[in-house]
């Protein structure tokens, strides 16, 4: 069966990008624009991994990615961004049990490898 992946972001073309990569390799990928729909897709999907955009408008990842552990403890998320991390955030997200975080522009080999690490 294949690996079920949420991926969030906020950056439509490199959603959908990231999307058809995936399913190239045979991963059923659910997307999400925004923090909120990210944190009901995972309540609605329970997916192996996601993979969490940091900076987007309201909602931002560090926050869905509380909500989502708050209902899955056992939640697998991967931070990505492109921008500076707010260091004491950061270190509490890793505290309460973020798998990794992927610096964008993300290749194949670096979502692969994360799945392959991080995944239930």
């Amino acid at each position: 069966m294949a690996k079920k992946v949420l991926f969030v972001d906020d950056d439509s073309d490199f959603l959908e990008s990231s999307q058809l990569m995936l399913m190239d390799c045979g991963y059923d990928v659910l997307t999400a624009t925004d923090g909120a729909a990210a944190v009901e897709g995972h309540r609605r999907e329970r997916p192996d991994i996601t993979f969490l955009d940091i900076k987007m408008p309201g909602m931002d990842g560090y926050e869905a990615f509380e909500r989502i552990r708050r209902e899955d403890p056992d939640a697998r998320v991967v931070f990505t961004s492109s921008y500076a991390l707010d260091g004491i955030r950061y270190k509490d997200a890793k505290s309460q049990g973020l798998c990794a975080l992927l610096n964008k522009p993300l290749s194949l080999k670096d979502l692969e490898s994360a799945i392959g690490r991080h995944a239930r």
